[in-house]
């Protein structure tokens, strides 16, 4: 019988033993996913700013080439109901499209502020 509970005891070790060092590993295996998904997360962050700063300079430019390519060589896409000459009779000012572009500028350069400011 003092051998029997020498064995179980010595099984209980062994499975406790087990139980520690998985846990340690998995914690390991956490932290180092952590620190690779804050170094990709910070790189990400950095690259997405840059493509919102430029990217109403790259809108401009796209709309500039738009307007300036003949509409026999202009990919069309059809739409049903639209017109042709629709688009110029919209009344769209240089102005509003400028002020909306700043205000985008604005709001994308203070996010962090107006986080804040809100919260």
């Amino acid at each position: 019988m003092a051998a029997n509970t020498g064995s179980s005891s010595s099984s209980s070790n062994f499975s406790e033993q087990w139980t520690v060092i998985t846990t340690m590993i998995i914690f390991a295996c956490g932290f180092l996913g952590y620190i690779i998904y804050d170094a990709i997360m910070a790189t990400a962050s950095e690259l997405l700013h840059r493509l919102l700063v430029i990217s109403p300079l790259l809108l401009i430019i796209v709309v500039h080439w738009l307007s300036t390519v003949p509409p026999s060589s202009r990919l069309s896409i059809p739409l049903p109901g639209s017109e042709p000459g629709a688009i110029h009779r919209a009344g769209a000012s240089p102005w509003g499209v400028a002020f909306l572009l700043l205000l985008l500028y604005f709001l994308i350069s203070y996010q962090p502020s107006l986080f804040g400011f809100l919260a």
